[in-house]
């Protein structure tokens, strides 16, 4: 049995979309990220219903840099339509995010756990010669996460996480 067998990997086409977004900056810990996200995310809902856009897919979190400063990030939530309204205000902007290849793993249960989902994706990339050390991982900047299913409404451990690397 490999040490790879509870990894869910494919590589997979990702359609282009139009998508509601809102920048992000927090600390480098997971608590300090967490809250980040949660923040950026109430944000970007606000936007979202200021504008009157009907979301039309999964929200994800786009990973720009990760290090010991902290993170940058954009939470994004594909729309259906772009807004009516040409004149935004604050932060959050309207734009297609392009079509990609990509490397996907997929994390099963809560979102603490995704450091579990990380390090198999590491040691996964070591073995296959894409990575040698963790610094490599900025190789992969922009990667995003995508949640598909509403952490309100369903169980920590019934969470799934899609982790986009791009392909190279």
């Amino acid at each position: 049995m490999s040490q790879f067998d509870t990894l869910e990997f494919a590589e997979v086409d990702v359609p282009r979309i139009l998508a509601a977004q809102m920048p992000g900056v927090s600390g480098p810990n997971p608590a300090a990220i967490a809250g980040g996200i949660r923040s950026a995310f109430d944000e970007l809902m606000g936007f979202v219903r200021q504008l009157k856009l009907s979301p039309s897919g999964p929200p994800r979190v786009i990973y720009m840099a990760h290090g010991p400063q902290g993170v940058r990030f954009t939470v994004v939530m594909p729309i259906a339509a772009p807004p009516t309204a040409t004149r935004m205000i604050g932060p959050g902007f309207v734009k297609a995010i392009p079509a990609a290849r990509a490397m996907r793993f997929t994390h099963h249960g809560p979102y603490t756990e995704l450091a579990k989902t990380y390090a198999l994706i590491t040691e996964f990339l070591k073995a296959k010669g894409l990575m040698k050390t963790e610094a490599d991982w900025a190789h992969y900047m922009p990667m995003w996460e995508e949640y598909l299913n509403d952490p309100q409404t369903t169980p920590p451990e019934k969470l799934l996480t899609y982790i986009y690397l791009p392909a190279r």
